[in-house]
């Protein structure tokens, strides 16, 4: 049997590997033979795939990263051998593969079509973000309250590996409640900075009175800025969608309000006075 786990979303992608790896351990009643190989760094090893079998195990489950960089050798042979290897009912191999393009890697698409099982991880849209955060809390014994996995959505978007750091943060004993206040006047400040006018030096100096750092907070103005000219480019050439695919909706209907009211010379403006700040600090 082979399985065939690849996809732009690393994190989703090695739940799932390790989600086989225990669903064939249970089967195998916890004894099983298993073997991982980062073809990046050993890619010989993948010749002895099939010719590990352990005395107290009649089945093998090989997991392999990474076949897309070996050389052509052991391309060729994955391609000459995946057919068997699929067929075969004592051997089960997964291949998994970061980010990979499966279009136009010879190696790979031999795999895919062989394949048993193809999983691909691909980017989670923002109406599905909510439910997998909550989800993956639930699984660390954490509740979220509405403002907090909105707080943690809006911060990191499709980014499931910082997500899964936050909740365990969260897990001992760190407040989303505080981050969140934090997180509000921030937002505070870029909303007022990107409405333009006075409105933002009140903000600003409250957040410096605070101890946060000049740094830091020219960083958050530049990040609100960017996504602003990214939806603002997108409404005007027919890709506001794709501008604002890893955005919460809350945060793109924001930046979608602005970016109607906001012309080209003021995003100029804005983006020249945070250089001339970036480099004043």
């Amino acid at each position: 049997m082979v399985y065939f786990v690849f996809g732009a979303y690393t994190y989703r992608s090695r739940v799932k590997v390790r989600e086989i790896v225990a669903a064939f351990r249970q089967k195998a009643g916890g004894v099983l033979n298993v073997t991982r190989i980062d073809a990046a760094d050993e890619p010989d090893a993948i010749f002895s795939i099939g010719r590990t079998a352990s005395l107290f195990s009649a089945k093998e489950l090989c997991i392999i990263e990474a076949v897309s960089a070996v050389r052509r050798d052991i391309q060729e042979y994955v391609m000459e051998r995946v057919g068997a290897w699929a067929s075969d009912k004592t051997l089960t191999t997964v291949f998994w593969e970061d980010g990979a393009d499966v279009d136009g890697s010879e190696v790979l698409e031999a795999i895919r079509d062989a394949a048993t099982k193809v999983q691909e991880c691909a980017p989670l849209g923002a109406a599905a973000l909510p439910k997998w955060i909550d989800a993956e809390a639930a699984e660390r014994g954490v509740t979220l309250r509405a403002e907090e996995r909105r707080a943690i959505a809006v911060r990191y978007g499709s980014d499931l590996w910082a997500i899964s750091q936050e909740l365990e943060k969260v897990r001992s004993g760190w407040s989303v409640q505080e981050e969140v206040k934090t997180e509000e006047k921030i937002w505070g400040l870029t909303d007022e900075f990107l409405a333009g006018g006075r409105g933002a030096f009140r903000p600003l100096e409250n957040l410096l009175a605070a101890g946060h750092d000049p740094i830091y907070l020219v960083g958050a103005l530049a990040s609100s800025l960017r996504s602003l000219a990214s939806v603002w480019w997108g409404a005007r050439h027919r890709g506001s969608k794709a501008a604002t695919t890893k955005m919460h909706p809350f945060v793109a209907k924001k930046y979608a309000l602005l970016a109607a009211k906001t012309s080209s010379t003021a995003l100029e403006a804005k983006f020249v006075a945070l250089a001339d700040a970036d480099t004043e600090l």
